[in-house]
């Protein structure tokens, strides 16, 4: 099995000779035992460095921890686990116009970090219809691409959740497979 593997430098040049630009997502699948797998997000965004140079912009990269990532296969057995947490993290009016997962509560995005820390057990319970996850729950996070997932992931790492996972796939992926 022969493989190339670029420097993060040269794959964002090459790329954005592609035209990858601004918020351009780039969802890295790898072959595992003949099953195609996600492995990392490359996400590319172009951020302004200083006013000093404000033509010059410079190309920065995340990747998921493939540890972290969660497969379709994996969430058809999640689902059925309710001691696991899946969160979608897209906003109300994305759900009502595809659906969700099934199991899955709904915190965009933006309220993830102040649901997490400030809302109170009793409020979560109220809100979502089942116990507030403690930092040793596992939390799932998935959104329409997996994009917002990674950054809810990182938020929740952040927070000390350190069973959180992503499923880069998101609802992209989910709904693709269910038909």
């Amino acid at each position: 099995m022969a493989a190339l593997i670029a420097s993060v430098k040269y794959a964002a040049k090459t790329l954005t000779s592609w035209g990858a630009g601004k918020c351009t997502y780039i969802c890295i699948y790898i072959f595992i035992c003949g099953v195609l797998q996600p492995c990392n997000t490359l996400a590319l965004q172009y951020t302004q460095q200083s006013k000093e140079y404000s033509n010059k912009k410079e190309i920065v990269s995340t990747m998921v921890d493939p540890k972290r990532v969660v497969s379709y296969e994996d969430m058809l057995k999640v689902i059925q686990q309710p001691e696991k947490v899946i969160i979608d993290v897209r906003n109300i009016d994305e759900i009502k116009a595809t659906g969700k997962i099934p199991s899955s509560i709904n915190i965009p995005l933006g309220e993830v970090q102040n649901v997490l820390t400030s809302m109170s057990d009793d409020e979560f319970k109220k809100n979502f219809q089942r116990s507030k996850p403690t930092s040793s729950d596992e939390l799932i996070f998935y959104c329409q691409s997996g994009r917002r997932s990674s950054e809810a992931l990182d938020k929740a790492l952040k927070l000390g959740y350190s069973n959180s996972k992503t499923y880069l796939g998101s609802w992209n992926d989910w709904s693709s497979r269910q038909q």
